[in-house]
């Protein structure tokens, strides 16, 4: 076989191997190209043609009751420590009179041995007895010898003796009264009563125990008024009534509302207050001033008495500030601005003030007008003057 018929058929395999490739190359740039212009005329007709959908809110400006959050303690409003006005044994002691005991005013709690007080009454009662019969005859002896002087039959001594002897019987008669008073009302204190509707708080005494005079029976306090201890930070101030600040304490009818609430016994329970007063002094640790509110009616709207020592989540009633406009706080972008849908559906930046930043919304005082729309949908770019159509 001759050279040339061996080269031959290499040449026309290599003409082959480089021909493919070459034609799908050649292929592959024509639809690319093609693509290519397709896409370009697509986005130049979306771009010139379409405009972003948004949601809106048309601003409506209206008088806004600010309100501020606390969460306190109920603590009693009355507390009294019962104490022993007589010396003496008890001889009886309520069963309400334990720790958590519910008494009503008058209840008689405690009761003293009243043998000696009793004596002392009886004695003080004969005693007023005679200081009387003694009063009256020497004030019969002293107008009898009043009426003889007026006959020159007594002398100026005699008259000045009886008008003497008058005298003491009726200072006597006034000093038996008082002891008589005295021996009573130590009689009337070895019972002890309730001093207003409550519960004991602590109790430290039982029966045959001996009670010194100004020895403390127990603790006590009123369960028909509780209040709430409230702290306020520094910037939650502002937003209540200046007169708090300026006096310390309301009238009660003046006084801002205060909702409390919280869970207890398995329900939601619900009480209504007033804030009467401010403590005035900031916490040296907390850097807080603390209210206090009182508690209405004490029970709540299920029934149920609030207990002392219950923990209460408190929003008490604030200033009230006009022609103001309350929106969503993803509405307001960095620097206090909004973006405003003017009324060719266009977008524009607008600058705005803020009273207050609260959970969900905000608190806006100027920048905005009644019926003016505002931009709501989290648009990451925006370029001022950019179209828009309302989603909503």
């Amino acid at each position: 076989m001759s050279n040339e018929d061996i080269r031959g058929p290499s040449r026309a395999w290599l003409r082959q191997r480089v021909a493919y490739p070459l034609a799908f190359i050649a292929a592959a740039a024509g639809i690319t190209a093609v693509l290519l212009g397709s896409e370009s005329e697509l986005d130049t007709t979306i771009g010139e043609n379409t405009a972003i959908a948004v949601r809106s809110l048309e601003i409506s400006l209206e008088t806004v009751v600010l309100s501020v959050r606390s969460e306190g303690t109920v603590q009693p409003s009355i507390k009294t420590n019962l104490v022993a006005q007589v010396s003496g044994e008890v001889v009886y002691v309520n069963d309400a009179l334990r720790a958590g005991g519910r008494f009503s005013a008058g209840d008689s709690l405690l009761r003293i041995d009243p043998q000696d007080y009793e004596h002392a009454n009886l004695q003080a009662t004969a005693k007023l007895q005679r200081a009387a019969a003694e009063a009256d005859y020497f004030s019969a002896e002293n107008k009898r010898l009043i009426a003889l002087s007026k006959q020159d039959m007594v002398s100026e001594s005699q008259l000045r003796d009886a008008h003497r002897a008058a005298d003491v019987a009726q200072a006597g008669l006034l000093d038996a009264q008082v002891q008589l008073s005295n021996t009573q009302l130590n009689l009337s204190r070895t019972n002890i009563t309730a001093p207003y509707d409550g519960r004991v708080a602590s109790e430290q005494v039982d029966i045959g125990q001996f009670m010194a005079r100004g020895g403390v029976i127990a603790q006590l306090y009123a369960t028909e008024q509780l209040e709430v201890r409230l702290p306020l930070a520094d910037s939650q101030l502002g937003f209540l009534d200046p007169l708090i600040l300026e006096t310390g304490i309301y009238t009660y009818n003046a006084a801002p509302r205060v909702s409390l609430s919280a869970s207890y016994a398995g329900k939601k329970h619900g009480w209504n207050g007033k804030l009467l007063r401010s403590e005035g002094a900031i916490d040296r640790q907390s850097r807080v001033v603390y209210v206090v509110a009182q508690v209405d009616d004490p029970k709540s709207q299920h029934g149920i008495d609030l207990p002392v020592g219950l923990f209460l989540e408190a929003e008490i009633s604030g200033i009230t500030v006009e022609n103001a406009a309350v929106i969503p706080r993803s509405a307001v972008r960095e620097g206090n601005r909004v973006l405003v849908i003017s009324s060719d559906n266009t977008l524009h930046f607008r600058q705005i003030e803020v009273l207050r930043y609260e959970n969900e919304s905000v608190v806006v005082t100027s920048g905005l007008a009644t019926g003016e729309r505002i931009c709501l949908s989290p648009l990451q770019y925006v370029v001022d003057g950019m179209s828009v159509t309302l989603a909503n």
